[in-house]
């Protein structure tokens, strides 16, 4: 009898909308995440861009569809960062600040999945 209602309650359960919304609830997180790391002024430590005007901190964002996230930026200046060219070094900020999280991310959103089955 308990197998039948955890059965029931699975065909109930909405789980790609409960993955969906922890993968956007965690994409935001590393935007946010991203932003605050860009917001070194001039002169100080140069492990990620320096934050000039604010226009690539402020380009930041994500996009969630699915079960498909999209974290980035849509200032040109993000790609010189990233990869440096002729006369500039790079400077990567998403990539590596994707990784360093991409663990937590992992977590939270197995945690949301491991929630919503134990609520059945």
């Amino acid at each position: 009898m308990k197998l039948q209602a955890f059965i029931d309650g699975l065909a109930k359960l909405n789980f790609p909308r409960v993955l969906h919304e922890a993968l956007a609830a965690q994409s935001d997180l590393l935007a946010a995440t991203i932003r605050d790391a860009l917001g070194q002024p001039p002169g100080g430590p140069h492990d990620y861009p320096w934050r000039q005007s604010g226009t690539l901190q402020s380009s930041i964002a994500s996009e969630t569809e699915d079960l498909i996230a999209l974290v980035g930026s849509t200032d040109a200046v993000a790609l010189h960062q990233e990869y440096g060219t002729a006369t500039i070094p790079p400077r990567p900020f998403l990539a590596p600040l994707a990784e360093a999280h991409a663990e937590q991310i992992a977590d939270a959103i197995g945690h949301a999945a491991a929630t919503a089955l134990r609520s059945l």
